[in-house]
């Protein structure tokens, strides 16, 4: 805000605290001449004059008693503008720092929990490969259990082996991508569907010696899998398989 002396026709620069503090009322620095600044309070300027360094702001109580308290420094309008600058250009270079510090930690994350990330959130995959690609990162197969079916099964008692079971199952993995090879677990029930007996047999106890396991399950592609294991209670009538 500004306020002109009456007097002189000195603008001044004056804060609302000034204002506050004094009661309105102010003391010209350049010539001495005591007035009201909220009579001519303004937003602009009201003429060229050069503003004075120091108003002496007086404190007027409800008495009215007139009793100079304190002088304040008041800046004209460019000396302001200059004055910032330096704060603006210091807040500017530490925003940026903080933009490169958030960036060298985004890329330390990616790099690091590259894989994590991809596995939980697959929307991020396709980036994801493209940063490996740069950084030499790796990431692991896409695993989707839910999409491998089982297309063809048959469960038979051994032809060599006594008290012995055979089975034979075909896979299918239902997923646009290749895959880890999953967990087979299966479990057998009695006529209640109460649970008489579970195993979970790992990828190489159930491919063939000829797959490559690390390569991964891929996409459309049957498989052949047999099992062999020693014949459960003679309670189990059903069996079924899940894969993890």
């Amino acid at each position: 805000m500004f306020t002109q002396c009456p007097n002189c026709s000195t603008n001044f620069s004056i804060s609302d605290q000034d204002l506050t503090a004094a009661g309105g009322k102010v003391q010209c620095g350049k010539c001495d001449q005591i007035f009201n600044a909220l009579y001519t309070l303004s937003k602009h300027p009201l003429s060229s004059c050069d503003a004075a360094e120091i108003v002496e702001i007086s404190s007027i109580d409800r008495l009215g008693h007139d009793d100079v308290a304190e002088s304040y420094q008041l800046n004209e309008p460019h000396k302001s503008s200059s004055a910032a600058a330096p704060v603006n250009s210091s807040t500017l270079t530490w925003g940026v720092v903080g933009l490169l510090l958030c960036a060298l930690l985004f890329t330390q994350v990616s790099y690091f929990m590259s894989d994590k990330l991809a596995q939980s959130y697959p929307v991020l995959r396709p980036w994801l490969e493209q940063f490996c690609a740069v950084t030499q990162c790796r990431l692991s197969l896409q695993h989707a259990p839910d999409k491998i079916t089982i297309i063809n099964r048959d469960l038979r008692d051994h032809p060599t082996i006594p008290e012995a079971l055979l089975i034979s199952l075909t896979l299918k993995n239902g997923a646009s991508f290749t895959q880890p090879y999953p967990l087979l677990k299966l479990s057998f029930f009695d006529i209640n569907h109460r649970l008489l007996a579970s195993r979970t047999f790992q990828p190489r106890e159930y491919l063939p010696q000829t797959v490559e396991i690390d390569d991964g399950f891929p996409a459309e592609r049957p498989l052949s899998v047999t099992l062999e294991l020693i014949a459960p209670d003679k309670q189990a009538v059903n069996f079924e398989f899940e894969f993890k």
